[in-house]
């Protein structure tokens, strides 16, 4: 079966007497070349036009210019015990639990 446009989908149904589910209106047209239109065509698994994903990239890029980038942080300096000062660690350990 071909696949039908929406307004042939629309105009099927009139013909036919279905009535539209509660709480669904009819389905609003995609705003091709937007944001909005490129996920709309992902929330109905459509494959997207070639001006949606351009439309997406650029909004994208918007959003994250406007961000400062984080500085990495500094690692700790390791801290390495000696053997003296492990042994009295795992001796307070014990000394400690019982």
């Amino acid at each position: 079966m071909p696949e039908l446009t929406d307004a042939q989908l629309d105009q099927l149904i009139k013909d036919i007497g279905l009535k539209r589910p509660r709480g669904g209106s009819q389905r609003k047209p995609i705003a091709h070349g937007t944001f909005k239109g490129a996920r709309q065509h992902r929330y109905r698994q459509e494959p997207l036009c070639p001006p949606c994903p351009e439309a997406e990239n650029a909004y994208q890029r918007e959003q994250s210019a406007g961000k400062p980038r984080r500085p990495k942080k500094d690692p700790k300096e390791k801290v390495y015990l000696t053997e003296e000062e492990w042994q009295a660690r795992q001796a307070a350990r014990k000394g400690g639990s019982q």
